[in-house]
């Protein structure tokens, strides 16, 4: 079970001095301990070749950029496609469902044939 000290003596219970056990004004004014330093093992010259090319990073970024943008527009072309199709479509089945007998139908079925309009 872990105590936590109040912000302030007087709001708990608890005293701070009881939590830790020692006085709170030592365990907060205590320095942070500090953390010993990793020194690299790696060879001057072994270190010189990890060098980033940025210009090599940028343009395979831009590529990457540009490829991506290209298949977005195909395919938001292709939507566009697809749904101006499905609305021809059904544009000329309404115009053909509202005929009234049979020789509507075939007058309205001549007159698409030879304008291509779906009205009249």
């Amino acid at each position: 079970m872990r105590l936590y000290a109040p912000l302030y003596e007087g709001d708990s219970i608890l005293r701070p001095d009881a939590a830790f056990g020692e006085p709170a004004v030592r365990v907060f004014r205590a320095p942070a301990p500090a953390a010993d330093l990793v020194r690299s093992n790696i060879e001057t010259e072994a270190a010189a070749e990890i060098v980033l090319d940025f210009d090599a990073i940028e343009q395979r970024a831009r590529h990457e950029r540009s490829v991506e943008l290209a298949r977005l527009i195909k395919a938001m072309f292709a939507a566009i496609g697809a749904w101006l199709e499905r609305t021809e479509h059904y544009d000329r089945d309404s115009f053909f469902a509202a005929a009234d007998n049979l020789s509507d139908l075939e007058q309205r079925q001549r007159h698409y044939e030879r304008t291509g309009l779906a009205h009249y």
